[in-house]
């Protein structure tokens, strides 16, 4: 049975996998939605064939956004403290569950097939006429799951952050109320008392 001292020491633990899990899933959703999710070859007769691909961030450019707010916020975790990292891994659990429905969504429904379209139109070898075989590709999937961990982190952010060292506050801003200071004391210590 584990003490209730040892229950901060553990959270406290997870401290440096929680920062450097929400960097690599975030760094993983880029990627995957930089890579090529839908592929079509069009192939009119008379005109030279067209291979036309198009990638996550055409399917979900939302997502993409999202990703590079996942590592944003990886940063902010480090930066901020108490209720602050509070409300930085809630954005987290709510960013990383939108990903991975706009992950799963835009790779298995029709996002792919409309993006593919648009892309097709756009093409020279495209003569008006319907889309040949579609190949669809598994990075949608490893999106998904990079915005699926991330938002598992969040929520480890939200249970222990609060417990968490916080950054230096060395540079902070000086506080409102001016500190007071005997002059003598100043004086006797061989400071200028005035500055």
């Amino acid at each position: 049975m584990t003490s209730p001292a040892a229950a901060p020491t553990r959270g406290r633990r997870l401290y440096a996998p929680s920062v450097l899990g929400l960097l690599v899933a975030g760094g993983v959703a880029w990627v995957a939605l930089g890579r090529p999710w839908a592929s079509t070859r069009l192939a009119p007769q008379g005109l030279p064939p067209a291979d036309v691909v198009v990638t996550g961030r055409d399917v979900a450019p939302l997502a993409a956004a999202l990703a590079v707010v996942v590592v944003t916020a990886a940063l902010a975790v480090l930066a901020t403290r108490g209720r602050g990292r509070w409300v930085v891994g809630v954005l987290v659990v709510l960013l990383g569950v939108g990903g991975a429905v706009l992950g799963v969504l835009g790779g298995t429904g029709d996002g792919s097939r409309d993006a593919l379209v648009a892309a097709a139109e756009q093409s020279p070898a495209f003569t008006g006429e319907g889309l040949g075989r579609v190949a669809t590709s598994p990075w949608p999937f490893v999106a998904a799951g990079g915005f699926a961990v991330a938002a598992l982190l969040g929520a480890v952010v939200v249970r222990h952050g609060r417990a968490w060292p916080g950054m230096s506050g060395r540079y902070d801003a000086p506080s409102r109320r001016p500190v007071v200071e005997d002059p003598w004391k100043a004086l006797d210590e061989g400071r200028d008392p005035t500055v």
